[in-house]
């Protein structure tokens, strides 16, 4: 063989150096921490790790035991394989862009979960560093994790993209994504067992700030195909025993092809599998239940269908139902607003389902869950939707629900039949809905003792039959006759303690109020009775026959304020303890006033007494046997109508400027109890006689002489300030 010319064997020596240099110095540098140093100088941002690794030419890198983790806007994201290997391309450099050639990958492993933190890239620069891979290409993929969704199996991929830093643009070239025999989990619930999972797919170049968030998804397209075994479909009771392991598995089939947020047609998904009813004893009874959904060209169908148990004679042994709803386009994305998706669905729905709870019933009615329905009961109905529009005919039956409804912070519960139905009234109808208990209890909460019971509880409610507008419009009546009050002290609460409380007695009461969507009562009427209670009003304590009737409305204030329309007291047979006095009678009527219901209760407005005569007015003042003889003759001298402002709250009961009288006496009078002790002024006329007393902690001081200037120096107890 001829030797090689002396020149080019100096080449070639020189070559051969070079390489031998490079295969020393640039293996030594891939694996030293300056290496790494340098990789992870923004490790907030991306850190690289890597067991070993070795490059045989320039450009060329084999890497083991890489470890990648990064964190993008509201996403941290982490891959790693047991091997990678791969080039990069050295002429892309020359123009600001790191090109990889495809890289090969072993083993792989990636994990992306969200996190609040928002990492926003540096301002945009037109010379900023574009990063490229031709394809990230492996044939061992083992699992991949998306927040809650977990897929594991033997997968294979090929995914490519190019970004440019800075918040430049992003686009992903057509890739490929694929598992066999995989397991697909949410939430450590089995999704799929034995899976095939093929996702082709590409996405049009976005950067970070548009499209923003979730509409980046417009701008991919491809197609999905799944085929694998699905769990049985079980209430969540069972789920959670991990009963119906012997059931059978379901079968779910997927075509999905996508393009810019639209469906295409000719996809669709088929499930077939058995669905579970829970008995009332716990048993399980299967059924067989069938779903598909279908991309045509204008619309997408969705057919649902679930057969009734095969023989026994269980509580669950007739469920089953059937579904066809209709969405009048395939275009997903954007994202619609709820009120005009809704527009855009018609079907009709037959079923018969007996539930292990209700709870989910209420967040489909109320925005504001102040009416809750819960417990184990069935729900039959057929309903038929057009244009997002309940039609008449509809209707829904829950023969046996658990009750509970919060009003005016306070809990009534009962057992309930519950209908809905959309009636044919020719302005259109409306979707009415009613809640009857036989049998109801009020108290301030689940775990307290319950202080009113009662018999024929009625809850009627009022919607509109557009299912977009229903929540809104949202309208309800509640009612019931009689209820039995075992303690009327348990209304002490709202009254103003020791000045006005009850101190034993029992009643009765009646209900009927309207209530708004968010649980407010916007206008309604109460009325209390009692025969025989005992009240306190100060140091004096009554005895006697009530009753209240309150007619209320909404105030446009905060919390629970509201108009007075009308409140009535009528007293009967009144006697004072410790008084030989005959018994006493009175009627009390404020019109206008404001009530704030919240604990404890504030009442304020002008009140008009009529009253058997005013010696209980006199008593809160002294004791008769204080007073002159003159005015002994004359307190029981005939019926006395009176005038006053009334201001009842927390620990004081206030009757401000009182003018009554009758046919011979006059009476005025500032009177404030405060925490049960009375004071004020009074003022007593009798023809040319008259008397001013002084009430002050307990102690009375009379005015014979200029009585009547003495009471017009008294001030006011009320102003316009103590409006509530």
């Amino acid at each position: 063989m001829r030797r090689l010319p002396a020149p080019l064997r100096v080449v070639a020596w020189v070559l051969g150096g070079l390489y031998v240099l490079y295969l020393v110095a640039g293996n030594v540098l891939v694996n030293s921490s300056r290496a790494r140093a340098e990789l992870n100088r923004k490790p907030q941002t991306i850190q690289v790790q890597w067991s070993w690794a070795w490059t045989a030419w320039p450009g060329q890198i084999d890497v083991h035991g890489l470890r990648l983790h990064g964190h993008a806007r509201q996403l941290l994201w982490s891959a790693q394989g047991e091997r990678a290997w791969g080039r990069v391309r050295l002429w892309p450099l020359f123009r600001r862009e790191l090109r990889f050639a495809p890289i090969r990958a072993y083993a792989v492993a990636v994990d992306v979960q969200p996190t609040v933190a928002d990492r926003k890239p540096p301002p945009w620069r037109s010379d900023a560093w574009r990063v490229t891979f031709d394809g990230i290409r492996t044939s061992s993929l083992r699992r991949v994790r998306l927040g809650d969704l977990v897929a594991e199996g033997h997968g294979e991929g090929e995914v490519g993209f190019t970004h440019q830093l800075r918040g430049g643009p992003t686009r992903v070239f057509p890739s490929r994504v694929a598992m066999s025999d995989a397991r697909l989990d949410y939430r450590q619930q089995p999704l799929l067992r034995r899976a095939d999972v093929d996702l082709r797919f590409a996405v049009d170049a976005f950067t970070h700030e548009r499209p923003a968030g979730w509409r980046k998804a417009e701008r991919a397209s491809g197609r999905l195909s799944v085929a694998g075994d699905t769990p049985p479909f079980m209430p969540r009771p069972a789920r959670a025993a991990s009963a119906g392991q012997g059931m059978a598995a379901g079968r779910l089939k997927l075509d999905i092809p996508f393009d810019h947020g639209s469906l295409l047609p000719g996809g669709s998904v088929q499930w077939d599998g058995p669905m579970a009813s829970l008995e009332t004893d716990g048993t399980l009874r299967p059924h067989r239940a069938h779903a598909g959904l279908e991309m045509g060209p204008d619309a997408v169908t969705l057919r649902a269908q679930v057969a009734p148990a095969a023989g026994g004679a269980g509580t669950t042994a007739q469920d089953g139902g059937e579904l066809r709803l209709r969405f009048a386009s395939r275009r997903l994305l954007p994202l619609r607003p709820f009120a005009d998706a809704v527009k855009l669905l018609s079907g009709t729905a037959r079923f018969r389902w007996h539930f292990a709870s209700l709870d989910w019933l209420t967040p489909l009615l109320l925005s504001k869950p102040w009416l809750h329905l819960d417990g184990a009961g069935e729900v039959a109905g057929s309903l038929r939707l057009e244009a997002g529009t309940l039609m008449p005919g509809s209707r829904v039956e829950v023969p046996e629900v658990a009750l509970g409804a919060r009003i005016l912070g306070k809990l009534f519960t009962g057992k309930a039949h519950a209908l809905a139905s959309v009636d044919d009234a020719p302005a259109g109808g409306s979707l009415a809905m009613s809640l009857s208990a036989d049998r109801f209890a009020l108290a301030p909460d689940a775990a307290s003792t319950p202080y009113l019971r009662g018999r024929g509880l009625r809850l009627d409610m009022q919607s509109s039959r557009d299912l977009a507008r229903f929540r809104d419009a949202f309208a309800a009546r509640l009612r019931f006759t009689d209820a039995d009050v075992p303690d009327l002290r348990a209304y002490n609460p709202y009254l103003p303690g020791r000045s006005l409380n009850f101190l034993s007695g029992r009643g009765r009461m009646s209900t009927d109020i309207r209530i708004d969507g968010k649980g407010d009562v916007n206008a309604g009427r109460m009325q209390v009775s009692s025969s025989g209670a005992w009240l306190a009003v100060g140091p004096s304590r009554l005895f006697g026959n009530l009753h209240m009737d309150t007619r209320l409305t909404a105030s446009r204030r905060a919390g629970h304020a509201y108009d007075l329309d009308r409140l009535t007291l009528m007293l009967d047979g009144i006697r004072v303890a410790g008084s030989r006095d005959p018994p006493w009678w009175a009627r009390f009527t404020i019109r206008h006033g404001r009530l704030d219901w919240d604990r404890p209760m504030r009442l304020r407005g002008n009140a008009t007494m009529v009253m058997k005569d005013v010696s209980l007015l006199l008593s809160l003042f002294a004791e008769r046997n204080a007073f002159p003889k003159w005015i002994a003759r004359v307190i029981d001298d005939g019926q006395a109508t009176a005038h006053a402002e009334v201001d009842a709250r927390r620990g004081d009961f206030v009757l401000d400027r009182l003018s009554a009288s009758n046919k011979r006496v006059d009476l005025s009078a500032h009177l404030r109890v405060r925490d049960g002790i009375p004071d004020g002024a009074l003022y007593v006329r009798w023809g040319v006689l008259g008397l001013g007393v002084g009430l002050s902690g307990g102690q009375r001081d009379f005015h014979l002489l200029h009585a009547a200037r003495w009471y017009r120096s008294q001030p006011d107890l009320l102003s316009p300030a103590d409006e509530p």
